[in-house]
Order: structure tokens, then C-alpha cells, then sequence
């Protein structure tokens, strides 16, 4: 299990929400779902909210940066 996800649960309509911003990023950025890419982004997307950031403009904007896809 990724360990970001064992300390936290999260409710339905945080997966929903997470969800629709990882398919948007996801198709902005050309990647498929099941890409070594999309996982990093899944990853980085579930601690960034666990951080905080729990607004889409912010989780777009971290992704935006081309920084983070090298």
C-alpha cells in the first residue's frame, strides 16, 4: 500500500473530487491511467490534499509546473 494512504481515509466526496482533478491533469498532460506518470501524479495529488490543498486552482497549479514532469 502506498504510504501515504495508510495514516488517512477519505471520504466519498474526496475521491470524487480527487478523481475528476487526476482525469483532468491526466488528459492535459497526455497520460494514460495506468502510466508510471499518472501514478506519480496520483501519488503526489493524495499528499498534497493530505497537506492542505484541497482546492482544484492549487492541485492544477502544482501540476502546471513543468518542474514536475522533468
Amino acid at each position: 500500500m502506498i504510504p501515504a494512504v495508510e495514516s488517512n481515509a477519505f471520504d466519498p466526496n474526496d475521491l470524487t473530487f480527487l478523481k475528476r482533478v487526476f482525469d483532468d491533469v491526466c488528459v492535459e498532460r497526455g497520460l494514460h491511467g495506468g502510466s508510471a506518470a499518472a501514478s506519480e501524479v496520483a501519488v503526489a495529488m493524495i499528499q498534497l490534499y493530505q497537506r492542505g490543498v484541497k482546492d482544484e486552482k492549487s492541485l492544477h497549479r502544482h501540476f502546471d509546473d513543468n518542474n514536475f514532469f522533468g
